[in-house]
């Protein structure tokens, strides 16, 4: 006679992913054997498989106290304090695990992984290297050896394990996916994408990979594509809180600010402990205006992770125009993060530039300069180390280039793209000279939408360079109208979906001065607006501001000289475009701002409207570094800046004065 309770019912109501008729149909027979092991063992099983980690638990511990020596329990009771993220009991339970069953890696590789995920990630390298040795043919140990050599920062080291793994096991999605992630962190986007791409070709239910696959897409700018790859995540998985999280960054980025905000709301509810989640709702909420709902999400932030850099860098865009105070344990938190060598270089000049705002709304002007140099300098030797500084000799050959092309014989029959619109306004000029003002007053206008800073003409030029196999500007020498067609309808689709129904379509890339040529041969109706301001103020802002990639905006030397070409290339413009060029001056805009506003609403060819006077109550999205000032009456105190810091600009006048014979006061 067998005496043993029948669990197949319940094995099969498992199977089938019945989990409430399984977890009642083993509660049934533990009533009547509630010391049957295996009964207790599959009650955890299913109500792990119901996100229930505490019960089940308890239901392991149960089960192990029952048999004290049963390896696999204490594996489980590991794993599920992994998934709670108990460490200190998770690696408690493997090296119980561990000492019953020595000969087991798939042990081994889980203590291995919780004494990683613990910090000790030297000692972690050590144990995967001994798995490794004593099972050469197992492919997971040395994919998560690779995972702890790129948490150390070794990438290559990482790679080349990753690879090993992906010969032992070429259907590992897993493996592919961190191939992915590595490669991507090397900035070798490419082959990221097809990293990801093979991941969810191996395995079409692996919303990690279809995330990731869309955030490389996104840093592609394949917009359509990235979308369509974190909708499939979410559908996988409805509350994958970093699959909101990333098509709130996609929309953002779209500048349809609505429906980012709406996915991080999402993301917020699926995950509210995530500090990067509601510093990204924070972050689009000051986008948009709303300054009080922001500050709300970016203490919560703060709260779950006060070492989070990006939080003190919102928070002090906000605290510069008075629409937040530091306490004085915000200010000792910011201290302490700069001063910490762990900190990222690139995180600690983000901080400093941070620091430096703050001490100049406070006057101590000479602190705020300590702090500002310390930014640039960092960024300036990150740059020297990757080999990818600015090199004024080059720049100014690029311009030469640039004005040698388009010459007067050459602009006067250069072909046309016939693409007859007069939708485009391009706001041109040096950053930090007005452009972000300008294109809110303009965007203010019932007619017209503001589409913030896009990249598509300096894509449109690299597409043409593609074609005709020269680069920019020797390229358009061979353009003809069909290929100038092509791009100008191209440019119009891609901002249309974004401006449905406006007559004026404004893109505020201030470094499209680089292109006015090819834009007066794509658009030749388009609407050129060119802000200027005082060369020492527009300088010295540059140098105060965290234009992450720029290259040229990390010495006062090398501000000068870019500063110098603009204004040596702008002069050409004005003597061979075809198109009207409409100057604001940033000093007369704030002194006459209602006259020269009409003259700017005039000059895109729109008819005058009032409400552009109230251009700061506008709902639009602003993402640059004005996004808060824009929200704000226009005012003065910008003008005359650099007094403040004169003693430390004599480099940047010599280079002003030297180069172009601007005359400085």
């Amino acid at each position: 006679m067998n005496d043993k309770p029948d669990l197949s019912a319940v094995q099969e109501d498992f199977l089938a992913r019945r989990w409430e008729s399984a977890e009642s149909g083993c509660l049934r027979v533990l009533e009547q054997a509630p010391t049957y092991p295996p009964a207790l063992e599959l009650l955890a099983k299913i109500q792990t498989a119901r996100g229930d980690f505490a019960r089940a638990i308890e239901t392991t511990e149960q089960a192990i106290g029952l048999s004290p020596n049963a390896a696999d329990l204490y594996r489980q009771c590991g794993d599920l304090y992994f998934k709670t993220r108990d460490l200190k009991k998770a690696i408690q339970n493997y090296r119980k695990a561990d000492s019953l069953l020595p000969n087991d890696h798939h042990i081994k590789n889980n203590l291995a992984v919780a004494v990683r995920d613990s910090g000790s990630v030297e000692e972690a390298i050590r144990m995967f290297e001994s798995i490794i040795c004593e099972n050469p043919d197992q492919a997971l140990p040395l994919r998560n050896l690779g995972d702890t050599l790129r948490m150390r920062g070794d990438y290559s080291l990482a790679i080349d394990k990753y690879n090993q793994a992906a010969r032992l096991d070429p259907k590992d999605a897993t493996t592919q996916n961190s191939l992915g992630i590595t490669s991507s962190m090397l900035g070798k986007l490419e082959e990221a994408i097809s990293y990801f791409q093979r991941a969810v070709e191996i395995n079409p239910s692996f919303p990690e990979a279809e995330n990731n696959l869309a955030n490389a897409l996104s840093s592609a700018r394949r917009y359509t594509e990235a979308i369509k790859h974190v909708g499939k995540a979410i559908r996988l998985r409805p509350d994958f809180a970093n699959a909101h999280l990333t098509l709130g960054n996609i929309y953002k980025l779209q500048g349809k600010n609505d429906q980012a905000i709406s996915e991080y709301r999402l993301a917020a509810k699926s995950d509210p402990k995530s500090a990067i989640v509601q510093q990204g709702l924070g972050s689009a909420l000051t986008d948009a205006g709303h300054f009080s709902e922001a500050v709300t999400h970016l203490e919560n932030a703060l709260k779950l992770n006060p070492s989070l850099f990006v939080i003190y860098q919102n928070l002090m865009a906000l605290a510069v125009q008075d629409k937040y105070k530091f306490s004085d344990q915000q200010l000792e938190q910011i201290r302490r993060l700069i001063s910490d060598d762990r900190l990222r270089a690139t995180d600690a000049a983000r901080l400093h530039f941070a620091m430096g705002s703050l001490l100049d709304k406070q006057t101590d002007y000479e602190g705020a300069m300590r702090h500002f140099q310390q930014a640039n300098d960092v960024q300036k030797q990150l740059l020297v180390s990757s080999e990818n500084q600015f090199c004024s000799r080059n720049h100014a050959f690029h311009v030469d280039e640039i004005i040698q092309t388009f010459d007067t014989a050459f602009m006067s029959n250069a072909a046309s793209s016939g693409f007859e619109s007069e939708r485009p306004v391009f706001v041109i000029g040096m950053p930090r000279s007005g452009t972000t003002l300008v294109e809110q007053i303009i965007a203010s206008h019932p007619e017209a939408r503001g589409m913030g800073e896009r990249a598509d003409i300096a894509q449109l030029s690299e597409s043409l360079a593609c074609s005709t196999g020269l680069p920019y500007p020797a390229c358009v020498r061979k353009a003809h109208q069909k290929q100038l067609f092509t791009l100008a309808t191209r440019y119009e689709q891609g901002v249309s979906e974004l401006a449905t129904g406006a007559s004026r379509i404004v893109d505020k890339m201030p470094d499209n001065f680089l292109y006015l040529g090819l834009i007066a041969m794509l658009f030749p109706g388009a609407h050129i607006i060119h802000c200027s301001r005082n060369p020492l103020d527009v300088c010295l802002s540059c140098y105060r501001s965290d234009f992450g990639s720029v290259t040229w905006a990390w010495t006062l030397e090398d501000i000068g000289h870019y500063f110098a070409e603009y204004h040596r290339l702008m002069t050409h413009w004005r003597e061979v475009l075809p198109l009207t060029i409409h100057d604001v001056t940033y000093e007369e805009l704030v002194g006459q701002h209602r006259s020269e506003m009409e003259n700017l609403i005039a000059a895109c060819g729109l008819p005058w409207n009032d409400v552009c006077l109230e251009f700061y109550k506008g709902n639009r999205t602003v993402q640059t570094l004005s996004r808060v000032q824009v929200r704000q009456p226009i005012y003065g105190s910008s003008i005359g800046r650099w007094r403040h810091y004169e003693g430390f600009l004599e480099p940047l006048k010599a280079m002003l004065q030297n180069k172009s014979g601007i005359d400085l006061p």
